[in-house]
């Protein structure tokens, strides 16, 4: 047996197929339950049958005791963790940590299940909060507060969290205690929104009184000609708005530096030996020893010359099971880690694999949501998605402090065996240093490309790794540990639907009477457009989540039903199973063949995507996946004229494009290059005005990648 038990308890309801069914016992076989309808039956599922129907989205699981909390709660569970504001998310991150070391106090039995079990756990817990501030300030302990929780707090805590079953519990219901705030004017809500990004949150830390002044004068333009003027708020309203909209992470990110923000909330934890499978999950990143190619010749030219080789490296992130040593999941990509390459990595170790049509022979049995994860101090890691996609997905993060990677040994040796093992054979390798590689000519051997890297990777993984015997597992291999645990059971995401809305980009628009516009697809369907007709929502901001591997469609949240409605693409042909960063490259292509200022035609961008799609064919790699900077891409370019869709615009002739780079180049003082291809990306404008959106990122000296990562950080 490889497949491990499904996580369901006794009373929990199960939702098969549209009948309710409620769980009346669960052994190593499978669920004993029945049905809530008349007449009643019992059934009995094993545990690949309920996985099964619960990653095809045949079933859901509701746990029990969600009935019994209070209405607030019940409230908040129904709504998406997005919804809420920054700082109540923060405080429900805070109380999180409370309740992850309550259920571990209880298993280990270190504190009882009374009142004073509870408090003197809160003790325990604010102590340790206190000491990673001592460490990471390097402050006095009398210099950082303690904080104080009581035990009737925490056992309301923690309960509301066990029965909910989602981070939602946890949250603070501010926002339905009645307004305690003045109601602004949404042109104000903009002008104060502008300049606090704009001009509070910056590295040179004016003070607020004159950024007040600033508001103060934007508005007093906006009433010229006003019959009924804005009203001016107070400082006190703006300093208000401001705690309410900007965390205390934000804050010092863009007024001390991101070395500072890590210093204060990098938070450090230790962690104990893992007995269960996915209890500990540790991930982590390594460029690959060896060189790839991929021919970049005749399809972008159109000159009949042959191609010249292009070399390059490559990133592995992967996610290991220190329990059984079996890798969860895994992502190869020329970019560098970002936030996309740790949520890919995560959505492959949640879902099912199959690596058959690779060439394996070993089953993959890995699936399920892991307890904790252990990180580094990489921006990827502490970016708010991250956080809040663990949070939702019930799932603890750990970073391990600076310089001391035997905090993330297993992970560490792990990367070491792929070096020395996994490449041992293959032409290209670099080797870990210039002594090493000796007179090996890596650049002239490389011979490999991204997509046979991916497909030798996962056979050396499932075939050979996972099968062979491991000293720390006591001679026992990867597989056998696993399918010795797999009675424990693993846990599953809220529901297989929600997986892809939990790791997805989420972005805010407006849906008009044409859809839903993004990045120049357009998005429509007749459910968004019915919700678009209620009273009340013409004009308003949707939130809209991305998949940034598939551009197909959209998920636009509908607020007053609680629910997501799947949104396709208009046009299909462009967008289906296209990633964000190969759409990219579909435009930077078509901007090459459309004269500059001009709209992009529907017909020039399929032109473009055909040579793409040939040219990757041609190369036998798999299309680029979406980077941070990708991120950042489409947000300075949002707004840029190219990306609008017009169906009948004429295209430019290349030669005279090529012509007027070289006399650009001439005016600047360099040699023309005769074969020089048309300008890419033409300058754009400055971007003036707008909200919190267009605020300039902030870029380290010290680290050339903040810029690109800046949205990972603080989205």
């Amino acid at each position: 047996m490889n497949a491990p038990t499904i996580f369901i308890s006794k009373g929990d309801y199960a939702v098969i197929d549209d009948v309710h069914h409620v769980v009346l016992s669960r052994d190593g076989h499978g669920a004993t339950m029945q049905s809530m309808g008349t007449p009643r039956f019992t059934t009995t599922k094993t545990h690949e049958e309920l996985r099964i129907l619960y990653f095809e989205e045949r079933m859901k699981i509701v746990r029990a005791g969600v009935e019994a909390l209070p209405s607030v709660v019940q409230a908040n569970l129904e709504r998406e963790l997005e919804e809420f504001k920054p700082a109540d998310v923060d405080e429900a991150l805070r109380r999180l940590e409370f309740c992850q070391a309550m259920r571990r106090f209880h298993a280990r039995g270190i504190v009882s299940k009374t009142v004073k079990g509870y408090a003197r756990a809160a003790r325990i817990v604010a102590r340790y909060r206190r000491l990673c501030r001592i460490r990471v300030e390097g402050v006095r302990h009398d210099k950082v507060p303690l904080e104080f929780v009581g035990g009737t707090t925490l056992r309301d805590w923690f309960w509301r969290w066990i029965k909910g079953g989602k981070i939602q519990a946890l949250v603070p219901g501010n926002d339905r205690k009645g307004r305690t705030q003045q109601e602004l004017d949404p042109e104000v809500v903009l002008v104060i929104a502008d300049r606090i990004s704009n001009n509070w949150l910056t590295l040179e830390k004016p003070p607020f009184t004159l950024v007040y002044d600033l508001i103060v004068e934007d508005i007093g333009g906006l009433n010229v000609g006003r019959a009924i003027p804005l009203p001016i708020p107070s400082e006190d309203v703006c300093r208000a708005w401001k705690d309410r909209n900007v965390s205390d992470y934000e804050e010092v990110y863009y007024r001390d530096g991101p070395k500072r923000a890590k210093q204060l909330y990098g938070h450090v934890r230790r962690a104990p030996q893992a007995t269960r499978p996915l209890e500990i999950v540790e991930i982590d990143h390594t460029p690959l020893d060896i060189l790839l190619v991929h021919k970049d010749g005749s399809p972008n030219r159109g000159d009949g010359r042959k191609g010249k080789k292009k070399i390059h490296r490559v990133w592995l992130t992967v996610a290991l099971c220190t329990t059984s040593r079996m890798i969860v999941g895994w992502h190869i990509s020329p970019d560098r880690p970002s936030w996309t390459s740790v949520m890919t990595c995560l959505r492959m170790g949640i879902l099912p694999k199959d690596f058959t049509d690779m060439g394996c022979r070993s089953p993959h049995p890995v699936f399920g949501v892991m307890e904790v994860m252990k990180l580094d101090n990489g921006k990827e890691f502490h970016s708010r998605s991250l956080r809040a996609a663990a949070a939702q997905l019930r799932t603890e993060l750990r970073w391990t402090p600076r310089c001391k990677p035997h905090l993330k040994g297993k992970v560490e040796r792990f990367i070491g065996t792929v070096n020395r093992d996994f490449l041992a054979f293959l032409a290209g390798r670099t080797f870990r240093d210039v002594r090493e590689r000796g007179d090996y000519p890596s650049e002239r051997r490389a011979t490999f490309t991204l997509e046979e890297i991916n497909r030798l990777f996962a056979r050396w993984v499932v075939d050979i790794y996972h099968n062979r015997p491991h000293h720390g597992l006591m001679g026992r291999t990867p597989l056998q540990r696993w399918d010795d645990l797999s009675g424990f059971g693993v846990r599953l995401p809220p529901t297989a639907a929600e997986l892809f809305a939990i790791l997805a980009l989420v972005v805010e628009r407006t849906v008009t009477s044409v859809g839903v516009t993004f990045l120049g697809l357009t998005y429509q369907s007749d459910k968004m457009q019915a919700m678009r007709r209620r009273s009340g929502h013409l004009g308003r901001m949707y939130m809209v989540k991305v998949d940034p591997l598939d551009l197909g469609q959209v998920l636009v949240l509908d607020e007053e039903k609680g629910r997501w409605l799947e949104v396709p693409c208009e046009y299909p042909e462009l967008a289906e199973g296209v990633s964000l960063a190969h759409w990219k490259a579909n435009v930077s292509l078509a901007k090459k063949m459309t004269r500059e200022g001009s709209r992009v035609s529907l017909e020039t961008l399929r032109a473009a995507r055909k040579g793409i799609a040939a040219e990757a064919a041609s190369r036998g790699a798999k299309p680029i996946r979406m980077t941070q900077a990708d991120v950042d891409w489409y947000r300075d370019h949002v707004d840029d004229p190219f990306f609008d869709v017009a169906k009948a615009v004429g295209t430019e002739d290349e030669e005279r494009l090529r012509a007027e780079e070289r006399q650009r180049q001439r005016r600047q003082g360099k040699s023309p290059d005769p074969d020089a291809p048309a300008p890419d990306n033409p300058p754009l404008p400055p971007q003036v005005g707008g909200g919190p959106a267009a605020a300039e990122p902030i870029v380290d000296d010290d680290d050339d990648d903040d810029d690109a990562d800046l949205i990972a950080i603080i989205d």
